[in-house]
């Protein structure tokens, strides 16, 4: 499973819906997100790649391409 894939796994387990989740998705006009799904999210993507992440690097974040972004940045 690649990078990208990792981080949807990640969401769908995390926000439990049926929606096809895609990298131009965005979280809250497409996923319906708020800020307690975020914080899901948050949870999920650090267990997914045993990272911590702060809850304020996200503020900016408006597409699932987005997190791959910040993650790979974060990661490498």
């Amino acid at each position: 499973m690649d990078f990208e894939d990792r981080i949807i796994a990640a969401l769908n387990k995390s926000l439990g819906r049926k929606t096809e989740i895609k990298l131009e998705s965005r979280l809250k006009e497409d996923l319906l997100c708020d800020s307690f799904d975020t914080l899901m999210i948050i949870s999920a993507l650090e267990d997914e790649f045993s990272i911590e992440i702060d809850e304020g690097n996200f503020s900016d974040i408006i597409t699932v391409k987005d997190i791959v972004h910040k993650l790979r940045s974060a990661i490498d």
